[in-house]
């Protein structure tokens, strides 16, 4: 979407027009009515949740289909503050006025007056909601016509393609919204409007991402770190804490919390009492089955994994099927079908991905030579020395709150 960079913007500076902000949101307005009008409460409710845990202020909110506007006298920083929200595809500062053309046409004005510069192009771009005398096109001539006269003596001119200034008039029954800035949002479903989810997190560059694309999908994820102490160090534990801070960020909700399991003594024992080119998959399959106690306490309907098929020996076709086996939920595998330079491009923009790459002390369980294709009534049999110790590793996980 096209956005104007400007350290003056007319939305902070005219004040003679009352101020907002329009959000947008998008597959919500797809919904039945009863479906909607559900999941825009919820939005709602994440917005007044986000908007006063940053201490941002507000007035009023409201909604339409498909647009839901806070009445603010500091609308760029609401807008900007619900850049994290997910549900929201963009938001907009914007002035009010009435869907009279006469009116429409003096704020364009009194915008491109601010707005425009010597030398700029700029384009008119309207949308027009409602019944009305005239047309979203009627708008923009008629509005783009004025601004042109009134700014000739600045050498502009019109560019309909690459302009640079735009000024956005969003017309609906009554009220119009005129508005020169677009802050893009993540989109997706409100957070926690489809139920709850447990993740297998390890703070590396791909759990991460699989747990805040399906976050993005309206789920409430509780995210599962297992400590592989001592085959691991306390590095990869600061890892996970510093990745799991920056997707509390996204989590609308006041209580947010982290399970640390650990995992040492099982892994000590697959690692004595197995094949060792099977530890990895018998770590993997303890994982799941931990999970799965801790998603049944936590009432939750599936599992989460960072897994991309074929991306490292325990993610071949098969070890997934051998993975499957160990539980009775539905995996989620959001990234399955991701290279890794697109997990990556993920982790950058969601703003994981340096916290990801903290250099960290590789598992020293890992076998040289890992199974690639195990078979599942080999790996059954070898683990059944693990199985004791699977309860007692989730009656020993800790529940870590992140403020």
């Amino acid at each position: 979407m096209l956005q104007n960079k400007l350290v003056e913007s007319p939305v902070e500076i005219l004040n003679e027009w009352k101020k907002a902000v329009l959000v947008r949101y998008g597959e919500l307005s797809l919904k039945s009515e009863p479906t909607r009008s559900f999941m825009e409460n919820i939005l709602i409710r994440n917005i007044k949740w986000t908007l006063n845990r940053k201490k941002v202020p507000y007035d009023s909110i409201s909604r339409e289909r498909g647009r839901i506007f806070l009445s603010s006298n500091s609308p760029r920083m609401v807008g900007q503050a619900l850049s994290s929200v997910f549900g929201v595809v963009s938001t907009s500062p914007v002035l009010v006025t009435s869907s009279e053309m006469d009116e429409i046409i003096r704020l364009s004005e009194r915008v491109a007056d601010v707005l425009i510069k010597p030398n700029d192009s700029f384009a008119i771009r309207a949308r027009r909601v409602g019944t009305h005398s005239f047309t979203s096109i009627d708008v923009e001539k008629k509005v783009g016509e004025v601004i042109l006269a009134r700014t000739r003596n600045l050498n502009t001119k019109v560019n309909l393609t690459q302009p640079d200034k735009c000024i956005f008039i969003e017309v609906r029954e009554k009220k119009t919204y005129i508005y020169h800035e677009i802050f893009p949002g993540p989109g997706g479903l409100p957070y926690n409007s489809e139920g709850k989810m447990v993740a297998l997190f390890s703070g590396g560059i791909d759990s991460p991402v699989a747990m805040w694309l399906m976050m993005k999908r309206g789920c409430k994820v509780v995210p599962i770190y297992f400590d592989n102490a001592p085959y691991t160090d306390e590095s990869n534990y600061n890892r996970a804490m510093s990745v799991i801070k920056i997707l509390r960020e996204y989590a609308t909700q006041d209580e947010f919390y982290i399970y640390v399991v650990p995992h040492g003594k099982t892994l000590e024992k697959a690692i004595t009492q197995a094949p060792r080119r099977l530890t990895c998959l018998l770590c993997k399959r303890a994982f799941y089955r931990v999970a799965t106690i801790i998603a049944e306490k936590e009432n939750a309907k599936g599992i989460v994994t960072g897994e991309s098929l074929g991306q490292v020996a325990s993610q071949t076709l098969d070890n997934l099927m051998v993975l499957n086996e160990a539980t009775h939920l539905p995996v989620f595998r959001p990234l399955i079908g991701l290279d890794k330079l697109e997990i990556e491009g993920i982790a950058k923009k969601i703003g994981t991905y340096e916290a990801s790459c903290i250099k960290t002390a590789s598992c020293s369980a890992a076998p040289d030579k890992p199974r690639t294709k195990a078979k599942l009534e080999e790996v059954k049999k070898t683990e059944e020395e693990l199985m004791n110790l699977i309860q007692e590793e989730s009656n020993l996980a800790k529940r870590i709150y992140i403020e």
